[in-house]
Order: structure tokens, then C-alpha cells, then sequence
């Protein structure tokens, strides 16, 4: 599996094959400073999160997808990871910033889209 799938429980957008997938996962934690100036730090948990990369999506795919990540914070995102291993979650999903608009063989397409999930619970 090298696609992701987003859903909303309505919508469910299926991403095209992935140029690239990077590590996009956090450590989360409470920092607290102390009366004597020492910075204390309580792990919360790890994040799961990752940033996917295309060369070329639809312009029309794009638009669906802005539509559908404009209604709802969190959505059942059905991933893989950089190792190839596949997961589903809630996950929250950045807005989409694509680079360079341009026709391909008669169909809009941006070119360089990038799209990062994030989990809503850490681990």
C-alpha cells in the first residue's frame, strides 16, 4: 500500500500513489520550570505522525479534499508508514498547501503537494 485513504464517516478521499513519506512524530510532554531555574519535562507519550509528498494531484481531488477538511477537526485516516507497515487512527490532517498549478495532458494538476497526519491520542 503506498496510498492513503481519508474519511470523514461520510467522504472518504482516496490520495493517489506517494512520491515520499517521512516521520512526522512527536514526543509530547509537560515542561515545568523550577524555582531554581531547572527546566523539568514530564513524557506524555509519542505522537504518530507523518508527512506524505506527491509530484502530481488533481486540482479536482484537491478541492474535495479542502471541502471535506473544512467541516471536521479529526478523521479516520488509513496510513503507512515509512517502513511500509500499514495502520488506521484517528488523525487530524493539515491544510493543504499545494506549490505550482499547471495542466498535464489537459487536466489541472498541482504539482508538490505535501499533506502531514497527526494522531489525536499519543502512545
Amino acid at each position: 500500500m503506498m496510498q492513503i485513504t481519508i474519511s470523514d464517516g461520510t467522504t472518504t478521499i482516496t490520495m493517489p500513489r506517494t512520491k515520499k513519506v517521512t516521520d512526522a512524530g512527536e514526543w509530547e510532554y509537560d515542561e515545568i520550570k523550577m524555582a531554581s531555574k531547572k527546566v523539568v519535562r514530564e513524557m506524555t507519550g509519542f505522537r504518530i505522525g507523518f508527512t506524505y509528498e506527491w509530484d502530481y494531484v488533481q486540482a479536482s481531488l484537491i478541492a474535495t479534499l479542502k471541502t471535506l477538511l473544512r467541516a471536521k477537526t479529526f478523521f479516520t485516516v488509513t496510513y503507512f508508514d515509512i517502513d511500509g507497515a500499514t495502520g488506521s487512527g484517528t488523525f487530524s490532517v493539515s491544510y493543504p498547501a499545494p506549490e505550482v498549478f499547471k495542466f498535464k495532458n489537459g487536466i489541472a494538476m498541482w504539482h508538490n503537494f505535501k499533506l502531514t497526519i497527526k494522531a489525536q491520542e499519543v502512545s
